[in-house]
């Protein structure tokens, strides 16, 4: 998806009109585009949250009741559990892949060494019909925190320590179930409960130190 999208074209992405968009921004739904020249441009954070409003309103939500649900991180917190649970159950109603940015990623390598040149040994990146695409969730929320000025080089490494962990932990529970019953269904439903669980913990621990004080410009350390 391009980063840099006129009005136009933004509208033929999200197929929805031009002045539904400009009613949604008028209203505080979307931000404002950056304006190159004299002309407005649009980036894939707006069309991730068109579509998430076009979504919600599939669902029944009217825009005042959505402004609200975007706006407040807790409520968008439960926007993401329930898209996390709909993608699960395979009941959601939007698309579950979309294709790679792949040449924007491997601009990180000098930031980071680690990334591998076969980006599927991740485990977040699979091929489908011949193309590298991810999972529209995580490339939706990568689109969140890079719209609120997190690196690209930040959030690959997120991205990366949290796969390599899941990796880790899921050869450990395979293991343990293998040695009790060998039940792979039974896996299936402990994995559901592991991610939530892992979940709970990072948010917690990471939500204790972003509330530490810290140098100004230095993070916090322990």
């Amino acid at each position: 998806m391009a980063e840099s999208l006129t009005l136009t074209q933004l509208a033929v992405a999200v197929g929805m009109s031009a002045r539904n968009i400009r009613a949604y921004q008028s209203r505080g739904l979307i931000h404002s585009p950056r304006i190159q020249g004299r002309v407005a441009r649009y980036g894939g954070d707006h069309v991730a949250r068109l579509e998430l409003i076009a979504s919600l309103q599939r669902e029944g939500f009217t825009l005042a009741a959505i402004k609200r649900l975007i706006n407040t991180p807790g409520s968008y917190a439960a926007i993401v559990a329930d898209r996390r649970r709909r993608f699960r159950d395979d009941t959601s109603d939007i698309v579950t892949t979309v294709p790679v940015p792949v040449e924007q990623i491997r601009e990180l390598r000098a930031e980071l060494p680690e990334l591998p040149d076969d980006l599927t040994e991740t485990g977040l990146v699979w091929l489908e019909d011949g193309e590298l695409v991810t999972h529209t969730m995580l490339m939706g929320i990568g689109r969140t925190l890079a719209a609120q000025g997190l690196p690209p080089h930040l959030l690959a490494r997120l991205m990366l320590d949290a796969a390599r962990t899941a990796r880790d932990l899921a050869e450990i529970f395979r293991y343990h179930v293998e040695q009790q019953d060998g039940d792979n269904n039974r896996l299936g439903d402990l994995a559901k409960v592991a991610v939530q669980l892992s979940a709970a913990a990072f948010e917690i621990a990471f939500l204790g130190i972003a509330s530490e004080p810290s140098i100004a410009g230095q993070p916090s350390t322990s």
